[in-house]
């Protein structure tokens, strides 16, 4: 009997796939070499691109018949899980690179030329891309006020500022999402015109009128460099048009929900192994409770630790059942007001889970880990980034919410 295949089919062999694995733990071990002084210099680490590179890491999701690996959604999730515990906000930049793939190699607002052209830009150049759609305004969720104006000569004039640019500093490809305007550059007055007319444009980085504002400057996830991009009339041809951009970007909702879920597991996993090197073998010494008191044999600690490594579980599970609903093509049908809060569940989960764990530690391991330059401190920090990405937790709730009073 014939096996049917899907968008999601995995092309990379089990033993490929620990190849990359393997690669990924090598160049962990790089991003926690600098991870704490890119937080301190709030800094994305330019030179790590080549590193990329050269680890074959940037060819992970690209299908095999454009070059790629083939690496389906649950391997290039466990990718992004195994380079946070080298250093999740450096991660995490590059995890852009690994959605924006996944994202346009599968859906059907691209054109195949264009998708072609894309994933051979990554295969056969080394392009690495970025994903930009946040609005100051309201984020994800607020339609587009960037503007493509049409351009007498065909193609568009882009104008407009994109927040939370991660990668934006290591990219060859930008792709975002701007309104097609009247020929004047009026956006339309009825906000549903407003959104059927987001398109997704990709363009190169260095073109003429596109400029990077440094204002990245957080509480954690220094080192992503989500700094501001600005189009000042940038002028971009009729082949950096990418279809409708909600059909684009929301329809392939899986990509950022598993992949950002896999960084924050990673992160989870990292602060939990940290805090638990910290608590074996401490000794405090004579207490007003005994001659010697060691803390791996307090309860207390023993619980709080168990505790964690359940929370980490879970939402393993959690992260890895999604993915395989997806690999094994078994994703409910579910309607359109909830199929991303349908992925999102993973990553929410993933991120919480990353927040726990993190304030736990803290309080276990005690003062020394609330001391700047503390690993546990920067991943303290850098988990509260978590509930930021789109779904935001309480965004999630409320479309489920919404739809289970019948409210859309």
């Amino acid at each position: 009997m014939a096996t049917t295949t899907h968008k999601h089919t995995p092309e990379i062999t089990p033993e490929e796939r620990e190849q990359v694995l393997a690669s990924a733990a090598a160049l962990a071990e790089e991003f926690d070499a600098i991870g704490q002084r890119c937080d301190a210099e709030n800094r994305f680490p330019t030179e790590m691109v080549p590193r990329y590179r050269e680890h074959g890491l940037h060819l992970i999701a690209v299908p095999r018949r454009y070059g790629g690996r083939g690496g389906d959604i649950w391997t290039t999730s466990m990718v992004g899980r195994e380079l946070a515990k080298g250093d999740p906000g450096i991660a995490l930049a590059f995890n852009m690179h690994q959605a924006m793939v996944g994202i346009f190699r599968g859906t059907p607002a691209l054109e195949e030329p264009m998708r072609e052209r894309i994933m051979r830009a990554v295969a056969d150049e080394g392009a690495i891309l970025c994903g930009l759609f946040s609005e100051a305004r309201a984020g994800l969720a607020g339609l587009a006020d960037t503007v493509a104006v049409p351009d007498p000569r065909g193609g568009w004039r882009l104008s407009g500022r994109k927040n939370w640019s991660t990668l934006v500093e290591g990219s060859d490809l930008i792709s975002l999402n701007a309104t097609v305007t009247d020929a004047d550059g009026r956006l339309p007055a009825d906000y549903q015109e407003h959104a059927a007319r987001e398109a997704t444009f990709v363009f190169g980085a260095g073109t003429p009128g596109v400029s990077i504002a440094y204002t990245w400057d957080t509480l954690g996830m220094r080192a992503t460099g989500s700094h501001t991009l600005v189009m000042e009339d940038a002028y971009v041809g009729p082949e950096a048009y990418g279809g409708n951009f909600r059909q684009g970007l929301i329809g392939e909702a899986e990509w950022a929900a598993i992949l950002f879920g896999g960084v924050y597991l990673g992160l989870a996993e990292k602060a939990f192994a940290e805090a638990r090197r910290s608590l074996t073998g401490k000794h405090l010494g004579a207490t007003a409770t005994g001659q010697d008191t060691v803390i791996s044999e307090l309860g207390y600690v023993q619980h709080a630790l168990g505790r964690m490594y359940s929370t980490i579980e879970i939402a393993a599970r959690a992260l890895e059942t999604t993915a395989m609903t997806a690999i094994e093509d078994r994703a409910p049908d579910v309607p359109p007001a909830v199929r991303k809060a349908h992925w999102d569940l993973a990553k929410v989960v993933a991120t919480e889970a990353a927040i726990s764990v993190t304030d736990e530690a803290l309080r276990l391991v005690g003062g020394t880990s609330f001391r700047r330059g503390n690993v546990l401190e920067r991943l303290f920090r850098d988990a509260r980034a978590g509930f930021l990405h789109s779904f935001t937790t309480d965004q999630l709730y409320n479309a489920f919410g919404r739809h289970e009073l019948g409210l859309g």
